[in-house]
C-alpha cells in the first residue's frame, strides 16, 4: 500500500452513530464525549418522556435521551447482546448546555456536502429536519439538531435555556470548510488514560493477531509481503532485517512489542518512515484507511496508545516517532557517511574476528587476543562471585565482565575469559574481559565490515557474515581499545 495523503476537508463533518435502524449524523462540534453505555448510564426514574438516565461527564451528571421513546427507529437485525456491547452515549453540547444520546453504536466520522432540509414545517416537536447522502458510507443519514433536542426533552446540564432552536443546516453551513469541530469529533475515540484529544486524522489500521494497530497514513510508507528476513546476530536471533528497495531495514516482531499474545507468522510486512528512518512491522492484514482522532501525549511516553474504536474495540495507535526512538536497530536505514563525508563502504575483514555473547553477540578482532580461558573456581570466590582480579601468565589480570548486571557465575557455567592485550604494547598490560560464551570463528576475507549511525550513539561498526538467509550481523566491539582506556582510568 502506497502511502496515502489526507485529503481536502469536506463541506460539513458528521460523528456517525446508529439508532435502531436509524443513522443519525451529528455535527462534530457538538460531540463531547462518547461513553461505553455499560456502567455509564445511571438509570432515572421517569412515567413519560425520551430520558432513560443519567451518565457523568467531566464531572457532572447529564440527562441522555432515548430517541426510541420518541419515534418509530425500527428493529435491528442482530440481537440484543452484541448491541449492548457497542452501544453507546454520545455525551453533546451547543455551546451552552449538554446532554447525553443513547446509541446503539458508533460508525465513525465522514465528510459529506452541507445537509439538505427536506421538512420546512418548523414543527418544534421534531429534531430531524435535514438529510444528507453519503458516498463514503454509502448511507442516507438523518442530521440531529442538538439544540432542539435539548430544547424537547427539556433537561441539560449547564446554562440557562433560550430560544436556541436554530437548524442544523445553519450549523453546519457555519462549520463548512473548516476544522472547529474535530476536538468534537476526536472525543470519540480518545478514551485512552491520560489522552487529550487534538485533531482527527487519517490513519491505516492493521491486524497484529487479533489486535488492530494505527498508523499515521503518511508514515506508512508501503506493505509487503514478507521478504527474507536475515538475522542481526547469529540466527535464531530476536533482531532481523530486510532489504527494502536500496536501504536496509530492522524488523520487529510487533506482537511481542505491544506484549500480545504469540502468533502464526504473520504474512505481511508494514513498513514505517519518519524523518530518514524507515522500519519494519509484522502484520497479519491490512484492513481499512479510517480518519482517528491524534492522541496527544507527553514527550517520552508508551510507543502505543490505546483508543476505542466505534465498534467498541481497543485500537492501538502507533507513536512512529517514539517507536523509532525505541529502536535503535532502525539506524540501519539510514544512509551513513564518516565525518570527513565519503560514503561509507564494505570492505572485507583482513583479519580473523571472534564472536561472542554478553547481553548480545558481539565481534572483536583476534590480533589482540591472548588467550580465552573457561571461567574456573578459582576465578570467583566463595559467594560464587566474580573475582577483581586473578593470576594470570605470573601477573595479576584485572576482569571486565561484561555480561548483564546479576549474571550467575558458578564453575562450569560455560563462560570465557577472553584476555585481551591494549594496542600499546604487551606493557601497556592486558585485561580479561568476562562473556557468556564465545561463539564462533570468522576467518580473514569471509565477512564483510561497514559501519552506521545508531541513534545516541552516532557511527558503530558492524561484521557481516554468509549469504541471502544464512547472512548474520554482528556488531564489534573493540576490546584492545577498551583494555587501554580501562588502564588509564585505574
Amino acid at each position: 500500500m502506497a502511502a496515502v495523503r489526507e485529503t481536502a476537508i469536506a463541506t460539513v463533518r458528521l460523528a456517525i452513530a446508529t439508532v435502531g435502524t436509524v443513522t443519525v449524523g451529528v455535527p462534530v462540534g457538538a460531540v463531547l464525549q462518547a461513553l461505553p453505555l455499560a456502567g455509564a448510564l445511571h438509570p432515572l426514574p421517569r412515567r413519560q418522556g425520551a430520558l432513560c438516565g443519567v451518565a457523568e461527564h467531566a464531572g457532572a451528571l447529564v440527562p441522555v435521551v432515548d430517541l426510541a421513546r420518541w419515534v418509530d427507529v425500527g428493529e435491528v437485525l442482530n440481537n440484543a447482546p452484541a448491541r449492548d456491547k457497542t452501544a453507546r452515549i454520545l455525551v453533546l453540547g451547543d455551546g451552552r448546555r449538554s446532554i447525553g444520546l443513547r446509541v446503539d453504536a458508533v460508525v465513525g466520522m465522514t465528510d459529506v456536502p452541507a445537509p439538505t432540509r427536506v421538512l420546512h414545517d418548523q414543527d418544534p416537536d421534531e429534531v430531524f429536519d435535514s438529510v444528507v447522502k453519503s458516498d463514503e458510507l454509502g448511507r442516507v443519514v438523518s442530521v440531529l439538531d442538538v439544540a432542539r433536542m435539548i430544547a424537547l426533552a427539556g433537561a441539560w446540564h449547564g446554562g440557562d435555556d433560550s430560544d436556541s432552536t436554530a437548524g442544523i443546516a445553519d450549523d453546519a453551513g457555519r462549520q463548512g470548510g473548516g476544522d472547529s469541530g474535530a476536538d468534537g469529533a476526536a472525543a470519540l475515540l480518545a478514551q485512552g488514560a491520560g489522552v487529550t484529544a487534538n485533531t482527527a486524522t487519517l490513519y491505516a489500521l492493521l491486524a497484529v493477531g487479533d489486535t488492530r494497530i494505527a498508523i499515521r497514513a503518511t508514515e506508512l510508507a508501503q506493505v509487503v509481503r514478507m521478504p527474507a528476513l536475515r538475522p542481526i546476530g547469529p540466527a535464531g536471533g530476536s533482531s532481523s532485517y530486510c532489504s527494502w528497495g536500496e536501504r536496509n531495514v530492522a524488523v520487529i516482531d510487533t506482537a511481542r512489542l505491544l506484549g500480545l499474545p504469540a502468533a502464526p507468522p504473520p504474512a505481511l510486512l508494514a513498513i514505517v518512515e519518519h524523518g530518514d528512518l524507515a522500519l519494519g512491522l509484522m502484520v497479519r492484514a491490512a484492513l481499512e484507511l479510517r480518519m482517528l482522532a491524534v492522541p496527544v501525549t507527553p514527550a517520552g511516553a508508551a510507543v502505543a496508545t490505546t483508543v476505542i474504536g466505534e465498534d467498541g474495540a481497543a485500537i492501538e495507535v502507533i507513536d512512529t516517532a517514539a517507536l523509532l526512538a525505541r529502536v535503535p536497530e532502525a539506524s540501519i536505514s539510514r544512509a551513513t557517511a564518516p565525518a570527513d563525508g565519503a560514503a561509507t563502504a564494505q570492505r572485507l575483514n583482513s583479519h580473523a574476528y571472534i564472536v561472542f555473547q554478553t547481553d548480545q553477540h558481539h565481534a572483536t578482532a583476534i590480533d589482540a587476543i591472548e588467550e580465552i580461558l573457561a571461567l574456573a573456581a578459582v576465578h570467583v570466590d566463595a559467594h560464587e562471585q566474580l573475582l577483581p582480579i586473578i593470576a594470570w601468565r605470573g601477573q595479576p589480570l584485572p576482569l571486565t565482565d561484561l555480561r548483564p548486571p546479576g549474571t550467575p557465575t558458578p564453575p562450569g557455567c560455560g563462560a570465557r575469559i577472553i584476555v585481551a592485550r591494549s594496542p600499546d604494547g604487551a606493557d601497556a598490560g592486558c585485561t580479561g574481559y568476562v562473556v557468556k560464551q564465545v561463539v564462533l570463528l570468522i576467518p580473514p576475507n569471509t565477512g564483510k565490515l561497514y559501519r552506521m549511525a545508531l541513534a545516541g550513539v552516532g557511527l558503530v561498526e558492524f561484521i557481516t557474515t554468509g549469504a541471502a538467509t544464512e547472512q548474520a550481523s554482528y556488531r564489534t566491539m573493540d576490546l584492545a581499545r577498551r583494555t587501554t582506556t580501562a588502564r588509564l582510568s585505574r
